[in-house]
């Protein structure tokens, strides 16, 4: 899996990720057709602390549900 992750100002980059695994049974799992950086992504851009294990960007997305926890009943696969 690509993900974003933000290390310092001005410092975005794009890394293999493990794949994402249900760990809770409130926890769902999303395919995703469509992303965007929403503008609370990029307030850090400018003036984060810089962090050796950086920060995941991103939290505007559309997806369809792949997979859920035991405890989830609101959506399904």
């Amino acid at each position: 899996m690509r993900a974003a992750y933000m290390y310092e100002p001005g410092d975005v980059r794009v890394i293999d990720a493990p794949d994402p695994r249900i760990e809770e049974p409130t926890d769902a799992l999303l395919r995703l057709v469509r992303t965007c950086v929403c503008g609370s992504d990029l307030h850090p851009y400018h003036s984060m602390k810089p962090r050796a294990q950086g920060v995941s960007m991103g939290h505007e997305y559309l997806g369809i549900v792949e997979e859920v926890g035991a405890d989830v009943a609101t959506v399904k696969p």
